[in-house]
Order: C-alpha cells, then sequence, then structure tokens
C-alpha cells in the first residue's frame, strides 16, 4: 500500500511537472505573438460581436447589430490609410451606438456624405463622460496611424449629467487610475500588475470566460435589459426635483477646458455636439413608455422626464457657453424630434436617428 501511494505521488508530481512546463513554454509562444495588445484600445482591435434585437421592443431598428472594431480598435467602414482626411469620434453610448450595425451608426453615415477622401474613427466606449473623453484623447491619438488627424468631434452630457446625479462623489472625485480601466478595453502593463495578470496564457483563459458568458447572457443584453428597467419603474417612486447641479456643471467645464487644451496642444481641430434625448415637460405616454433612465445608482427610484430635461438643457448650455468663450466650434442638435424618429429609448438613437444626427453633423462641419 506504501508502495502504491509513493508510486501515485511520484508520478502526480511528474504529471505536475510536464503542465508548468507547457504552460511556461505555451507562454513564451503566446508572447511572442504578441495576442494581447500592449497599447491603449478603447475597444480590442480587430474583434467584434453581435447583440440580437427583437424589433417588437427596440422600436426604430430592424435586425440584428453586426459590430466590428478594426487594427485601431475604432467603429469604422473604410481602410485608413491612403486617406487624405481623418477625424477621430469619440463619446459615450450615443457615438457608439452598439444597437446599429456598422453601416448604420451616424459616424458611417457621414463619413460616406464627406466622401472617399475621408475616415471616419469611431471611439466611442458606452458609459463614457468626460473624465473618460480626456484620457482617450491623450493616448489614442499618439497612435502613429492618428497622428495626422486633422479633426476631433466629441459628442458628451448625457453620461456627465447622469453620472453626477448616481454618484457626485465618483464622479467628481474618481482617479486617473480608476477612469482609465473604464475608458479602455486594453492598457499597457502597469508596474503594479502581477505575473499572473500580465500572463498571456491567464488573460486568454479571461477571454475565453468573457466569450463564454456574453455567449449565453450578453447577446440578447439591449432587450432583456430594456425590459427588466421598464418592470422596475412601474414599481418606483418618481422624484421631480434634481438636486443642485453647480459642482457637477463646474467639473464638466473644467473637463470641456481641458479638451480644448489638449486639442490645442495636438494642433487639432476641436468640434464638440451637444446631448440629444427625448425628453421633454409632458413627453407623450406612448414615447414615455420607452424611457429607462433612473438617475439613481441601482434604480431605486427614477427621476421624472421634466427634471432630466432641465438637467440635461443646463449641461447642453454649459458647453455651448464654453465652447463661446474659447472660441471653440460646436454643433447643437439638441432639437432632433423627440419621438422615436429619432430615438428607441431616452437618448440612444435608431436607424433614421443616426441618419439626422449624421446630417446635421455634416451640415456643422460644412460650415
Amino acid at each position: 500500500m506504501k508502495y502504491l501511494s509513493l508510486s501515485f505521488l511520484k508520478k502526480l508530481a511528474l504529471s505536475g511537472l510536464v503542465l508548468v512546463i507547457l504552460i511556461v513554454f505555451a507562454e513564451i509562444i503566446l508572447s511572442a505573438l504578441k495576442i494581447f495588445p500592449d497599447d491603449y484600445f478603447t475597444m480590442t482591435p480587430n474583434s467584434g460581436f453581435t447583440w440580437i434585437i427583437n424589433p417588437d421592443e427596440i422600436e426604430g431598428i430592424q435586425g440584428d447589430s453586426e459590430i466590428a472594431f478594426d487594427a485601431l480598435g475604432a467603429r469604422s467602414i473604410s481602410n485608413i490609410e491612403n486617406k487624405e482626411h481623418k477625424i477621430a469620434v469619440f463619446g459615450g453610448s450615443t457615438t457608439a451606438c452598439f444597437a446599429l450595425s456598422q453601416e448604420r451608426t451616424w459616424t458611417a453615415l457621414l463619413e460616406k456624405k464627406l466622401g472617399d477622401k475621408y475616415w471616419v474613427g469611431n471611439f466611442g466606449r458606452p458609459g463614457n463622460s468626460s473624465n473618460h473623453h480626456i484620457l482617450q484623447i491623450d493616448r489614442i491619438l499618439d497612435k502613429p496611424e492618428l497622428n495626422n488627424v486633422e479633426t476631433v468631434l466629441v459628442m458628451l452630457g448625457v453620461n456627465d449629467f447622469v453620472g453626477y446625479l448616481v454618484s457626485s462623489e465618483q464622479y467628481l472625485h474618481s482617479s486617473d487610475t480608476e477612469l482609465q480601466k473604464f475608458a479602455f478595453q486594453h492598457t499597457p502593463p502597469s508596474k503594479e500588475s502581477s505575473f499572473r495578470q500580465k500572463s498571456t496564457v491567464y488573460r486568454l483563459m479571461a477571454k475565453a470566460k468573457k466569450k463564454i458568458k456574453f455567449y449565453f447572457s450578453h447577446q440578447e443584453y439591449l432587450t432583456k435589459t430594456s425590459d427588466d428597467i421598464k418592470a422596475i419603474k412601474r414599481k418606483s417612486e418618481t422624484v421631480d426635483s434634481l438636486p443642485s447641479l453647480t459642482l457637477g456643471l463646474e467639473h464638466y467645464q473644467k473637463n470641456i477646458e481641458r479638451i480644448i487644451q489638449l486639442a490645442k496642444e495636438k494642433n487639432i481641430d476641436l468640434v464638440f455636439t451637444t446631448q440629444a434625448t427625448m425628453w421633454k415637460p409632458n413627453l407623450e405616454e406612448k414615447y414615455e413608455k420607452l424611457l429607462l433612465t433612473s438617475g439613481f445608482k441601482d434604480n431605486k427610484k427614477f427621476y421624472s422626464t421634466e427634471a432630466f430635461y432641465n438637467g440635461m438643457r443646463a449641461f447642453n448650455e454649459r458647453l455651448i457657453a464654453t465652447c463661446k468663450e474659447n472660441n471653440i466650434s460646436y454643433i447643437d442638435i439638441e432639437d432632433l424630434p423627440k419621438t422615436t424618429v429619432s430615438f428607441y429609448d431616452d437618448f440612444h438613437f435608431n436607424e433614421s436617428g443616426a441618419k439626422l444626427v449624421s446630417e446635421k453633423i455634416y451640415k456643422g462641419l460644412k460650415k
């Protein structure tokens, strides 16, 4: 019995040693292949995914959304090489437009209107605010392929406004390290990263886990999330008065001024756009039912549509005033129809809405 136990232990030790050697060998090979980018990317380069869309639940969008990212991690519809004019676009989910397939996003439609000499790279990342755009503009535009970008277009405001409502502390005082985690899908390994975190084998396993999780639970995310929030909202308290927005607006203005400073340092033309939403006083009931934004952590309560309208107007007005003070171009798109002609929920564009946005921005850029 002792002999068998010793033999078993030897075999187990030998198997463990072989496994370690294989992992080390795999790590060396995979690291040499540079599977994971060691640079700043808002989304994973040369990747993509599909969102399943239920047209009965999401108004104004027909068919599933096919999403893809180019070698720079941008949603684009053409090759950046040999393009005479390059425009980099930053923003949150209203820029990313993940509910719309590649060719139907407003950035793709804008590129088509501008013509074959233009490349429009969409670096939008859902949930990002001006806090994140500062980091993105600073680091993404350092890539050699983007050194000759002529124009940076930034659509911002709603994530600043709602982010401040949900957690003023987080919006006002997050560190660059905390913001970086949300601003980029990939960053260079930091000195603080453990060997395991830097390991290609470990990162591959983590990536595989995410893909499996996405496949089983995230492909129908848009429809499922919409249904879940609507159910919560029907049972929740409505709050008509916003807290003071003074500190949030001051922080927002400072971020806008920092973005302006970065654009000047990089010798890039900067254009802002205001944020369009479906919010307005006395919104028709059929549209009111489509709204999902709470303004409270964990959707414990919901601000009224009129309250959201007033707050968003304050942030848009602060953007316009700051642009005027600094002689910076802006395009006001806030007057889009506040119906399903433009949106499928509070502020996300459907197919016809993306067309309207592209037309407004095209006309603004031509001026």
